[in-house]
């Protein structure tokens, strides 16, 4: 009876596909699924010095405030992508940086709060860079021109991030794709925290203050500056 349960059990895992989600934080997809495309942009560029010039040409809509950066760090290429001070991927990150692989610098240690979050694209080995290893997946019904990533044995999926022209995407699933993916569709939730769009207002000094007694219809004095001047002094009577 034992051994009958044993293997229903042992079926059953086989069968089972592993549970996947895509997070509905688009702002977790802008951080961690722009870290992937990066690092697939490094890989099929294939330079170990590749510039951020000549990465934007695999992707559409870039935005003008993309903030990203590529460099060189232990004999290998690193991406990194700008984390804003009030974003909320934050707290996730922290949570999940080291099962990332996502580092607070370029071969440094797990993401804790840096401006950029890095991630490793490939070793350098001589004149040639030797590729992490990616999942890659197009979006299920109408996200099908939507590619999305995962590293090996994570269940999470992230969309990439900014867009592919669609020969980068082809590209991409010949290079990264899975047959097994599950499916998958964009994210709908909240992109960012409301504090990345409502900033603060500046706050200065206030204006001179004097403070002074009311003077009467009889009070001739003359105010020059900060000095008063009496024409005619007080006597007492």
């Amino acid at each position: 009876m034992k051994k009958f349960f044993a293997v229903l059990t042992v079926s059953l895992c086989l069968v089972c596909p592993v549970s996947a989600q895509v997070q509905k934080d688009t702002e977790l997809h802008r951080v961690i699924g722009g870290l992937y495309s990066l690092v697939s942009a490094v890989n099929m560029n294939g330079s170990i010095n590749p510039g951020t010039a000549q990465l934007r040409r695999y992707f559409v809509n870039v935005p003008s405030d993309w903030k990203i950066n590529i460099t060189r760090a232990n004999n290998a290429v690193w991406a990194g992508v700008y984390v804003g001070k009030y974003s909320s991927a934050r707290h996730y990150l922290r949570s999940h940086a080291r099962e990332l692989g996502i580092m607070d610098s370029p071969g440094g240690y797990a993401w804790l709060g840096g401006e950029y979050a890095w991630l490793k694209a490939g070793d350098i080995s001589g004149d040639t860079l030797k590729p992490v290893k990616l999942r890659a997946s197009r979006g299920a019904g109408s996200d099908s021109g939507v590619i999305f990533f995962s590293a090996p044995d994570q269940e999470d999926w992230w969309q990439g991030n900014p867009d592919f022209g669609e020969n980068t995407a082809k590209s991409i699933i010949d290079m990264y794709g899975v047959k097994d993916a599950p499916e998958l569709h964009k994210p709908e939730g909240v992109s960012t925290s409301v504090y990345e769009s409502v900033k603060p207002s500046s706050v200065g000094l206030p204006g001179k203050m004097r403070i002074s007694n009311p003077k009467s219809s009889f009070d001739m004095s003359i105010e020059m500056g900060d000095v008063l001047f009496n024409p005619i002094p007080n006597t007492r009577r």
